[in-house]
């Protein structure tokens, strides 16, 4: 069975486990073969797999919410989350002071189109007092985003860590001062970045969600235990790729996100407070264009 994958960003260490299972031969080894799809968000996982693009991917979970309640239908599950810790943050440079959301009303912030941590900043406002809509927003591509950061010509960008810290680095501006505000940190730790598939693609063979699970498990914790793996799989697909900014991706996020607390079993917790936090960013998103109600709907689409 062939599957197209469609990663959360281009070939980088923060998608690098993904790679590393099939050049480990997991797919193989149940009857599966892969192909990958570069990115440039988690957030439009979801549009590329209903569009047709791909049949499983690396996506964002409150996206897949929101599809459902939008359109009233499940067609997308959720099989493994990846992330323990939300990377979702505001990315700043530093002066000595830490960033707050009592700075953010009157600011001007930056991020790409589609980012994740966009879409739930107003959300986040409002459960700490702020007014939603208090800051303006512009949108721009990740190198005019990089730019705007390092020129401090914004107070901040919206972002995941490591996708900010890295991308910075590898075009060459200093990210030493480089600070993050987590969403985690304030109130709102959620579901977000989780192995996902087309419900249709599922259905085709038996077994396959457990496969998938299975696989994506081992390979994260493989490279838990060597992430030079997960580096290797990187530079077989971006030979021009800088190896050590590669491993520090990798670890910084295996280390602060994926396992800070060490081994565990990669499972959603569907009673927990991190799926209701979940699901609220997704109806907050929607809104009044929901066609369906809310309720059991992680149940629906997140696998254990």
């Amino acid at each position: 069975m062939e599957l197209r994958f469609k990663l959360n960003y281009l070939f980088q260490g923060q998608n690098s486990p993904f790679l590393h299972a099939v050049d480990a031969g997991y797919f193989d080894d149940h009857g599966l073969s892969c192909t990958f799809v570069e990115g440039f968000s988690s957030s439009l996982v979801t549009r590329a797999l209903v569009d047709g693009e791909a049949d499983i991917g690396y996506g964002d979970v409150s996206s897949v919410f929101e599809r459902a309640l939008r359109t009233g239908e499940t067609e997308i599950s959720c099989l493994v989350p990846i992330y323990e810790h939300t990377p979702c943050c505001l990315g700043y440079l530093s002066d000595g002071k830490r960033l707050t959301l009592a700075d953010i009303p009157g600011s001007t912030l930056c991020g790409p189109n589609g980012d994740t941590s966009a879409r739930l900043l107003p959300l986040l406002l409002k459960r700490n007092g702020y007014a939603p809509d208090s800051y303006s927003y512009l949108g721009v591509q990740p190198e005019e985003r990089d730019g705007l950061v390092a020129s401090r010509s914004v107070l901040a960008a919206t972002c995941f860590d490591a996708t900010l810290k890295f991308a910075m680095q590898m075009r060459g501006y200093d990210a030493s001062a480089l600070d993050f505000l987590y969403f985690a940190d304030n109130g709102l730790d959620i579901y977000s970045g989780a192995l996902v598939a087309l419900n249709s693609v599922l259905e085709k063979e038996p077994g396959l969600a457990g496969k998938l699970q299975a696989i994506t498990r081992q390979a994260w914790n493989d490279c838990l235990a060597d992430p030079q793996l997960g580096v290797d799989a990187v530079i077989r697909r971006s030979p021009d790729m800088d190896p050590d900014i590669v491993l520090s991706q990798l670890t910084w996020i295996l280390e602060r996100q994926v396992f800070p607390d060490g081994a565990r079993p990669m499972a959603f917790d569907l009673d927990g407070a991190k799926m209701v936090d979940t699901l609220e960013c997704a109806t907050y998103a929607v809104g009044a264009e929901a066609k369906r109600s809310p309720v059991g709907l992680p149940a629906e689409i997140c696998l254990v």
